[in-house]
């Protein structure tokens, strides 16, 4: 029988989007379709909390779509992170205190000798951890893994130390890991979760045994590596990017900016390419090995694999990949993205919601003029951030009616 995959990327607010897909998938297939679980799990940043509540409801998925939709829509910019006075007040305190205490140091260059660091990240995420908390079961998700229909979960996660991405890993028994990732094995908590969504500089690094960890979007955006290096030959890809055509990257003149571009520009530039610019070349590289072994068993014979993957196995020659233990394969793949520019629907949803009585707190106020924010500029930024009702439904909306256009595939990537 197969190994199907789900696999879920970063975007912060951006996952509404998955969950559109996902609860399409639960409520608009034939019920043959719509119960069949995903024996792999993975997910990164944003695509780490939907990995987390489709696995927390893998036992009933008739209820796991309805489930996800309510997580999403139930989410507030409060229960992301703090935005009243007293926050404000706390970034602002300490960011100058701070400032201050190091230029009154008599030791500037030693971190080591001051009493800390006076910023950590411009929000306050304690919100965030006990809605995580409180929205999902984390007992009930490891027993779906331990005795339920899951084979694994898969969260990714960025070591602050190294810089390397490692994964939270949890399995059953029988199964193995076979890549080089650095991995631990045990129970997914919410705090493993949180620290996969903790964007630079916005969110704050979170403490897991001896080491800070920040989103697995920087080192890993799109994981189906560890979801083939545990078995996976089929996956499910659900991006959070519409894919750029040449036309889409010809800037006319006229459309060039009149001014230098200011922080706010810049950090949702450098979110995008963190977290949405390499799922492409992920997909390419996939297809080129599906390619190769298709060429290689008109030539070659349809017993060619199963010859090239025993010799490889055999270890008498030392190969030292990762793909000389788990052996070549055919990947087949469903990869479902936005069919729209997600900037142009944050815009679209804003200009909603200024006219429904929308205001920024204090802090986002004080945050937007520091940054040189307005919304049409700084929508890239914005749209990661933002998780306000309209701008939620917009989402998972579009997410709901990309996964109905592609109903015929979907189908015959969950067929067992």
């Amino acid at each position: 029988m197969s190994q199907l995959a789900l696999v879920l990327s970063a975007g912060g607010a951006r996952g509404a989007y998955e969950a559109g897909v996902l609860n399409y998938i639960r409520t608009g297939l034939p019920k043959k379709y719509s119960k069949r679980n995903f024996d792999i799990q993975t997910g990164t940043s944003v695509g780490a909390i939907n990995t987390a509540g489709m696995a927390a409801f893998a036992h009933d998925p008739e209820e796991q779509g309805r489930r996800l939709k309510e997580l999403w829509f139930s989410i507030r910019q409060e229960k992301v992170y703090r935005r009243d006075l007293s926050a404000t007040t706390h970034f602002l305190g300490s960011t100058v205190g701070g400032i201050m205490r190091n230029f009154m140091s008599v030791n500037p260059f030693k971190l080591g000798k001051r009493s800390g660091p006076h910023f950590n990240s411009i929000f306050d995420t304690s919100p965030l951890r006990k809605f995580l908390q409180g929205a999902l079961s984390w007992d009930q998700l490891n027993k779906n893994v331990e005795r339920g229909p899951i084979s694994a979960v898969t969260i990714v996660a960025t070591n602050s130390a190294t810089g390397q991405a490692e994964l939270f890993l949890k399995k059953k028994p029988d199964l193995i890991y076979q890549g080089n990732y650095s991995h631990h094995e045990g129970p997914i908590t919410s705090d493993i979760v949180l620290a996969s969504g903790a964007i630079p500089i916005l969110f704050p690094t979170v403490k897991i045994g001896d080491f800070y960890y920040s989103d697995g979007g920087m080192r890993l955006f799109t994981p189906m590596s560890p979801a083939i290096q545990l078995g996976a030959d089929k996956l499910l890809v659900i991006g959070l990017r519409k894919r750029r055509t040449l036309k889409d990257y010809k800037i006319k003149a006229i459309d060039a900016p009149k001014q230098a571009p200011t922080i706010s520009d810049q950090m949702g530039r450098i979110l995008n390419g963190l977290f949405l610019d390499r799922v492409q070349s992920d997909i390419e590289q996939l297809d080129r090995i599906n390619t190769i072994v298709d060429a290689s068993e008109k030539i070659f014979g349809k017993n060619y694999l199963n010859k090239l993957n025993q010799d490889m196995q055999s270890g008498k020659d030392n190969y030292k990949a990762d793909i000389a233990k788990r052996g070549l394969r055919k990947i087949d793949y469903v990869e479902i993205q936005p069919s729209e520019f997600i900037t142009g629907i944050f815009l679209r949803a804003f200009e909603r919601m200024k006219k429904s009585g929308f205001k920024f707190s204090i802090l986002e106020k004080t945050l937007l003029r520091i940054m040189d924010v307005d919304p049409e500029s700084g929508s890239d930024l914005l749209s990661y951030i933002t998780f306000y009702p309209e701008y939620i439904q917009e989402l998972f909306d579009l997410g709901y009616e990309d996964a109905r256009r592609r109903r015929q595939q979907l189908i015959d990537i969950l067929e067992d």
